[in-house]
């Protein structure tokens, strides 16, 4: 059908189908190479009305760009809408807490601490509100600003919300042994969600928001067979084993039964734990008990380009900086011991990396053509581009790690400048 037949049964505009198609979200089936008329299918008219959900649920265009690209299902879709839910009740709850906090005239919630037996309880009077799920989160971030961490349950009396806590005092880097024996557990293999990390088990029981987390936390684990291990994760019976690149961890794990859904709870030897405090839990939700690879999970580009010789590209560079994204690139600041330290292209299209643990060379394993660098290795394309500031040449190339490639996170870039202009 055209593209006027089309916008009418999808109750949209001409122009916004335009937008989407320019921005690679929803593409006609066919677009006429005489005329320029778009084409689309009956088929595609439930994928507009996905994004249009998608699109009022708070979801960025590029997410849902990759969430089209991925095929997800309408079950992880609605699993993603929970997510947000929960981020935009964590903004509501945060925007609450500061019209009390304007409209009282008290710019910081007064937290008691006392000690008995060796053990710190905080008190948080209910002066500015009866709604406890503010008061939950106002504790929490108030006992964070303060290098606390909770370990209890809330109390509730009429006057006071109370809970034990620990005040963090040190931090270390945790380096357990993850080469332990493997043994099986059927029941834990399979694909499980990560429903968020809670200060205590009772806070997911009880249906309290799980706290604020980096993005770093996977929004899925696997548990392969035979304990083979992805990315950061192995496992054994009764355990799940971590590896982030800094630190390593046994963190023990339950398996429970909860309205019907099963869910693991793992002791979790995060953020709090590597500064002095205790570990928080970790709330998995089974999905399935497939037999996944770690080969299968992995992301994989297309590494069939032809070569093409960009001469400004050929020579060694040595690495500049390492940052999230592209726009937060600053020349004037300069990461120290990177873990990618120089790569030089040839005009062959081969190259050579230095890495940490050594060099990576030979067509086999990585070569280039212009826009990309091929990492065959790990079966990524790494599109690069060269900025020049002030007269250096920086060349941008993105860095897909494990994060990437297993825990479908963003890639990272490194930047890198001409071997002659380092000092």
């Amino acid at each position: 059908m055209k593209i006027g037949e089309f916008a009418q049964l999808c109750h949209t505009n001409i122009s916004l189908l335009h937008y989407y198609q320019k921005t690679g979200l929803l593409l006609p089936d066919y677009v006429d190479p005489f005329t320029g008329y778009r084409y689309y299918t009956s088929e595609q008219i439930p994928v507009f009305f996905r994004i249009r959900s998608l699109k009022q649920a708070g979801f960025e265009l590029n997410e849902i760009k990759k969430m089209i690209a991925a095929q997800k299902s309408d079950t992880e879709i609605l699993q993603l809408f929970t997510q947000k839910r929960e981020a935009l009740l964590r903004s509501l709850h945060d925007l609450e807490l500061a019209q009390q906090m304007m409209s009282g005239g008290n710019f910081m919630p007064t937290i008691q601490f006392v000690s008995k037996d060796g053990k710190d309880t905080a008190f948080l009077p209910r002066q500015h509100t009866d709604d406890l799920s503010l008061l939950y989160r106002t504790l929490d971030q108030e006992l964070s600003a303060q290098n606390y961490q909770r370990i209890s349950f809330f109390e509730i009396t009429n006057n006071m919300i109370s809970c034990e806590v620990l005040k963090k005092t040190t931090s270390f880097t945790p380096h357990e042994t993850i080469d332990l024996p493997f043994e099986n557990d059927p029941s834990v293999i399979g694909k499980w969600e990560a429903i968020g990390e809670f200060a205590t088990k009772e806070d997911f029981l009880q249906n309290i928001l799980p706290l604020q987390n980096d993005d770093t936390l996977a929004r899925e684990i696997y548990f392969l067979p035979n304990g083979e291990r992805y990315w950061c994760y192995g496992w054994t019976k009764g355990m799940l084993l971590i590896d982030d690149g800094v630190s390593t961890t046994q963190n023990p794990y339950v398996l429970e039964q909860h309205n019907g859904e099963e869910y693991l709870f793992v002791t979790f030897k995060s953020y709090d734990y590597c500064h002095g405090g205790n570990p928080t839990v970790l709330v998995l939700k089974n999905v399935d008990h497939n037999r996944y690879s770690a080969k299968e999970l992995s992301r994989k580009d297309d590494l069939n380009l032809p070569f093409v010789l960009d001469k400004r590209l050929v020579g060694s560079w040595r690495a500049h900086s390492f940052c999230k994204t592209k726009e937060a690139f600053d020349p004037e600041h300069r990461t120290c011991n990177p873990y990618w330290s120089e790569v030089t292209f040839f005009p062959n299209g081969s190259c050579t990396s230095i890495y940490r643990e050594g060099e990576i060379s030979g067509d086999d394993k990585q070569t280039w053509t212009k826009g990309y660098l091929q990492r065959k290795f790990n079966h990524c394309a790494c599109a690069y581009e060269i900025r020049t500031i002030d007269g250096i040449d920086y060349l941008i190339i993105e860095w897909k790690s494990g994060d990437y490639r297993w825990g479908g996170f963003d890639t990272d870039y490194y930047v890198f400048t001409r071997s002659e202009n380092c000092n």
